[in-house]
């Protein structure tokens, strides 16, 4: 396809934001364009836009009982101590590399931030040092690791609040490590990645896709990857990121975005 006209497979990452309405002007001129001119889109699309119809259908008429089956196990399940404590998403096992010699620094904080939350993880890797999780201030206990905060880069992204620190970036390669801080209830702009990104969460929580994470819960996505994590009601959401490239917002959002990280600056948490 042409610079205007995406791929079939950048296609298939922009339906959900397009069945969203979520799509800047130039994406959904382009998706539309394509479409007009790919007839397997168009079906994986009309199939797309079934899928939820077919899932109501297949919802049997006794799901109220089921409902009520498992509310009452899960609620069982809390009574007796039966669920896990501390973090419920960890790395993946190609990630532990980054704690060998010669390993990626920025990957190696992330998880020994993470170890720091989770004693399963500790457990199986014995002997890693690993970072105290931070109390009050979701920041300090990582000011040892970090450069000092007059050095960071921070970054708006959106108009709901949502800003992101660069705090250490490779300027060949384009991999850096992030701090994002996000309001509650406030859901970070849709973007995509063109390397791998792998989060931990500081504090608070959040929506990402099919995963709610907490304190101490990892989450990686492959490029190509589109999502808008959003953090729960109430209470400001701290997360580690890093990525091997820097993120691409959608349409005229990314146009924006490129432009702030140009004019930004350090600025006072």
């Amino acid at each position: 396809m042409t610079f205007l006209i995406p791929s079939c497979e950048r296609v298939t990452s922009l339906l959900t934001a397009y069945e969203e309405r979520a799509l800047g002007p130039l994406d959904w001129l382009g998706l539309k364009l394509h479409l007009a001119l790919c007839p397997p889109c168009q079906t994986f699309l009309d199939s797309f836009e079934r899928t939820p119809a077919l899932l109501r259908r297949a919802w049997s008429e006794d799901s109220d009982a089921r409902c009520e089956q498992a509310l009452a196990g899960a609620l069982a399940a809390l009574r007796e101590g039966r669920v896990s404590r501390g973090p419920q998403h960890h790395p993946e096992p190609e990630a532990w590399s980054a704690l060998e010699q010669g390993g990626d620094p920025l990957l190696a904080l992330l998880l020994r931030v993470h170890l720091g939350h989770c004693e399963a993880c500790r457990a199986e890797h014995p002997g890693e040092a690993w970072v105290i999780p931070p109390t009050q201030d979701p920041v300090e206990a990582l000011r040892p690791y970090l450069p000092p905060d007059t050095q960071w880069r921070w970054i708006r992204h959106g108009l709901g609040g949502a800003r992101v620190a660069i705090l250490q970036e490779d300027p060949a390669t384009g991999a850096s490590l992030n701090l994002a801080c996000l309001p509650g209830g406030r859901t970070t702009p849709f973007h995509s990645h063109s390397g791998v990104e792998r989060s931990l969460v500081l504090c608070g929580a959040l929506q990402d896709g099919p995963a709610h994470l907490r304190a101490g819960d990892w989450i990686a996505h492959d490029p190509g990857h589109l999502h808008g994590p959003t953090a729960d009601p109430g209470c400001e959401c701290w997360a580690l990121i890093a990525l091997e490239r820097p993120v691409q917002f959608l349409g005229w959002r990314g146009v924006v975005e490129w432009f702030a990280s140009r004019s930004s600056g350090p600025a006072p948490r």
